[in-house]
């Protein structure tokens, strides 16, 4: 009994970082309950946010079965913020540039930035896989569904 009662502090630790995406997930639901959901075939504004947030919310009860079942899978190093900062800084680029610069360009700079957030990224890897996405991105928004986004500046 001593153990279980040491290791509560630990447990509750573990699963934080769950209980907290479970209640993003639940807010979300909240927020997008009233809004019409229509069905598969001709979707309301209210279906894509419900099953995202539904998506979220299974996300965190598996985090935390994971975290609670497993405490050795859950021991964590100290933190490294080089991922924090260059995913923040990708999508804050690729947000203020998609108007001004176009999806190409922005969609670009965006997967740079982000790639460096690995420390062994390398700059040929990271300009081939910068381009890929950027093509795949282009076909798919542009191609495919024909978003009503320019492609390059205007």
């Amino acid at each position: 009994m001593q153990s279980v009662t040491q290791d509560w502090p630990g447990t509750a630790r573990r699963a934080l970082s769950g209980s907290v995406l479970l209640v993003a997930g639940l807010v979300m639901l909240l927020i997008c309950w009233s809004y019409p959901v229509g069905n598969l075939t001709q979707m309301g504004p209210g279906y894509i946010p419900r099953v995202v947030g539904f998506l979220i919310c299974a996300l965190a009860v598996a985090i935390i079965a994971i975290d609670v079942a497993t405490p050795e899978a859950a021991q964590a190093g100290r933190m490294h913020p080089r991922g924090l900062i260059f995913v923040s800084t990708a999508i804050l680029l690729f947000a203020g540039l998609i108007d001004i610069a176009g999806l190409v360009p922005s969609m670009f700079l965006a997967v740079v930035v982000s790639m460096f957030a690995d420390d062994e990224a390398r700059p040929l890897p990271v300009l081939v896989y910068a381009c890929l996405a950027t093509l795949g991105g282009w076909l798919l928004f542009l191609v495919a569904l024909e978003l009503p986004i320019p492609a390059f500046w205007r």
